[in-house]
């Protein structure tokens, strides 16, 4: 029973993705220069921007370092009610024609904002522990952060 119902999901999902190819692959495009966008800001930054990153990043991690316990249910709490507002978001402007732009514009923003944090971590930490980094903190939340944002925006396109 659940098997076949996991069966029906899944057929309904590819047949989501296969009707709408063309704009999945329009809002990851888009997802993907901002990501692009994201770095080469960092890679055309000045140096003292660079030194500013540099400092606030390596406080942010002491500060990690030297807190006893972290709060992980409001962090939790946070990051799920800030996803919430953003999935309302994007719904609410798919629902108009005039807030399609801005559907792209949202998904731009947060691909600019994952190509930021990944330039400016592996800039402040170096490539090697900075991948590790970026594979350990970021990479596990947006394996399920990016498809949904995208699936959120090809729904509302």
């Amino acid at each position: 029973m659940k098997e076949n119902k996991r069966l029906k999901i899944g057929n309904t999902i590819y047949q989501h993705i296969t009707n709408n190819s063309k704009e999945y692959i329009l809002l990851t495009l888009i997802f993907l220069i901002g990501i692009f966008l994201g770095v080469m800001f960092i890679n055309n930054s000045q140096e003292t921007q660079r030194g500013e990153i540099t400092s606030y990043l390596n406080n942010f991690i002491d500060k990690l370092k030297n807190t006893e316990k972290l709060e992980s249910a409001e962090i939790l709490k946070t990051t799920i009610i800030e996803n919430i507002i953003l999935a309302i978001t994007l719904w609410f402007f798919g629902t108009t024609v005039i807030g399609i732009p801005v559907v792209f514009g949202i998904i731009l923003y947060r691909g600019f904002c994952l190509g930021y944090s990944i330039a400016s971590i592996i800039l402040t930490i170096g490539i090697g522990k900075g991948i590790i980094f970026v594979l350990i903190s970021l990479l596990l939340q947006n394996i399920i952060f990016i498809p949904a944002i995208i699936a959120i925006g090809v729904s509302r396109i």
